[in-house]
């Protein structure tokens, strides 16, 4: 009975975050670097893992308002034609690419990718 997750299935972070594929991509890197590591020790690899990657998702997590995230999951038929009715209109003003543009804050924070060594037995 284990489990493993992966992917931004690993990390929950929040849709309105922006960083569910780069969380996932980010955690494959320090999961295999940490596996590479200690081919021999999967818990070390596993513990460490957790070690070096959880700073990286706690800036990634909960930075969301609850009232968006509210606001983004509708209930009714009426909130839900309206949702997507606002969703077209922000992608039709193009106002996506535009916040994007406009971004100046690295989601990141001050967490810096691991130099990972070469598989054993790379050339």
């Amino acid at each position: 009975g284990r489990v493993a997750l992966a992917g931004d299935a690993a990390h929950c972070a929040s849709p309105y975050s922006g960083m569910g594929v780069s969380g996932g991509l980010v955690g494959a890197h320090v999961l295999a670097g940490e596996v590479n590591r200690h081919p021999d020790d999967l818990p070390t690899a596993l513990a460490r893992y957790d070690r070096v990657l959880r700073p990286f998702v706690d800036g990634i997590q909960g930075e969301v308002n609850p009232r968006l995230l509210r606001l983004g999951l509708p209930m009714s038929r009426r909130a839900i034609d309206a949702f997507q009715a606002a969703t077209a209109l922000a992608c039709f003003l193009r106002i996506p690419g535009l916040a994007a543009r406009l971004a100046t804050r690295d989601r990141g924070g001050d967490w810096e990718l691991p130099e990972d060594p070469a598989p054993s037995g790379a050339v």
